[in-house]
């Protein structure tokens, strides 16, 4: 398998060739990382000369054109340097053709910022239930703002504006199809990642009030309360007006639910009210399609779920088993495997190979623990000779190796 150079600038800037990262001496601001960025986010039309000369240099430092030229040649040379020092094969990298620069390489190429473009293109001519599918893929891809040390240079903030305003365009996208499928559980991780990105953006005051919508009055005040502590801390303000308005809303609903306990016929029309939001809420937490295989969950939802497997032995006794699966690379295979698409083939045999009761997550890169429920300690060779047959027959280029243990031994011991 070829090796692929991946380059990330969507939240910090990365390269990474095949499995390993690229390691580059100058980091951040440096003149040859930013030579190196303005050819990546030029491609495939190059850039001038002189465009790079009047970023990089300005018109104050050294400002004879001779000089400038004499620069930009220096710093080409510096950076392809650098990208051999940092694990490339010797190549020239920088081509310059009748004024233009651009970045030239054998090398198969992916960029986080052409590929996100990509997806948008497909999301907008897609009108079919797959739509939604590529706006996440999009927005997932969207880390943060387009490399956030340059944003002091107008070159760098210009390109990240239109970023952004793709990445807007994504997320109001998704919203409405969320909104129109009353899909509150995926509007959650929405407003939630949107947030985590632009804390200063207002997406709280919708995280908030779609968990009021589900009646979760407790985590829509924790939200306010959080995000109150960040603008004092980081701005020395309160929120924004329309937050505290939604504040002073979930006040007034959560008393409302609290006082006149006594009063039956206000029990009565709360009920009236809930049982109007009941589908919303059945739809928030359960699986509407045909469920099919083990359920995959992030780490901290692994870990609540396995406490709540070791309460139930509590009550009704039955064997539970914890696997721990390591994917590796064979001694004999002559060529590094990319490591990300390989976890990938084995999360979907995972999920297709166990049954429908048994849960597990990825835990680290090469790891993922499996909880087997109703499964003694001495099946779980047969159920590892079954996923590596499923792995190996799905063209796995890996190897596998597991450590299992009942969970009895685990009640005391950290996750």
């Amino acid at each position: 398998m070829e090796k692929v150079l991946r380059i990330q600038m969507l939240g910090g800037f990365a390269a990474y060739y095949g499995e390993k990262a690229v390691v580059l001496k100058k980091v951040g601001s440096s003149k040859s990382i930013r030579l190196l960025q303005m050819l990546l986010m030029s491609l495939p039309g190059g850039i001038s000369k002189s465009e790079i000369m009047d970023n990089l240099y300005g018109w104050n430092e050294k400002g004879d054109m001779g000089n400038r030229n004499k620069n930009l040649n220096n710093l080409i040379y510096r950076l392809k340097g650098q990208l051999t020092a940092g694990g490339l094969p010797e190549e020239e990298y920088v081509e310059i053709r009748e004024g233009i620069c651009y970045f030239k390489s054998s090398l198969p190429l992916e960029l986080d910022t052409q590929e996100f473009e990509e997806i948008l293109k497909q999301a907008r001519e897609e009108r079919g239930t797959g739509r939604a599918a590529l706006l996440w893929k999009a927005i997932e891809l969207y880390c943060g703002e387009l490399l956030p040390v340059n944003l002091a240079d107008m070159w760098f903030f210009h390109k990240s504006r239109y970023y952004k305003k793709l990445y807007l365009w994504a997320v109001n996208e998704l919203e409405q199809e969320l909104l129109k499928n009353r899909d509150y559980k995926n509007r959650l991780a929405l407003y939630a990642r949107a947030a985590a990105i632009y804390p200063f953006e207002n997406w709280q005051l919708k995280l908030m009030r779609c968990n009021l919508e589900l009646y979760r009055y407790d985590e829509a005040l924790a939200i306010y309360n959080k995000t109150v502590d960040l603008y004092a801390r980081e701005m020395g303000a309160p929120p924004t007006g329309e937050m505290q308005e939604c504040f002073e809303s979930l006040v007034l609903m959560d008393e409302n639910h609290r006082r006149d306990a006594g009063n039956a016929d206000s029990w009565r029309n709360m009920d009236k009210i809930f049982m109007g939001k009941r589908g919303d809420i059945r739809q928030a937490i359960f699986e509407e399609e045909d469920v099919k295989g083990a359920y995959y969950c992030t780490y901290p939802s692994f870990v609540d779920y396995c406490r709540l497997v070791v309460r139930a032995k509590e009550r009704n006794d039955f064997p539970a088993v914890l696997m721990f699966l390591t994917l590796s690379q064979k001694k004999r295979v002559p060529r590094s495997m990319d490591l990300q698409e390989q976890m990938q083939l084995l999360k979907e045999v995972i999920e297709s190979a166990l049954r429908i009761g048994d849960a597990f997550t990825r835990y680290g890169n090469r790891h993922f623990i499996v909880m087997l429920v109703k499964t003694k300690l001495e099946f779980c060779s047969t159920i590892f000779q079954r996923l590596e047959a499923a792995y190996s027959r799905e063209g796995g280029k890996g190897e596998l190796w597991y450590y299992a243990d009942m969970t009895q031994e685990l009640n005391h011991t950290a996750l």
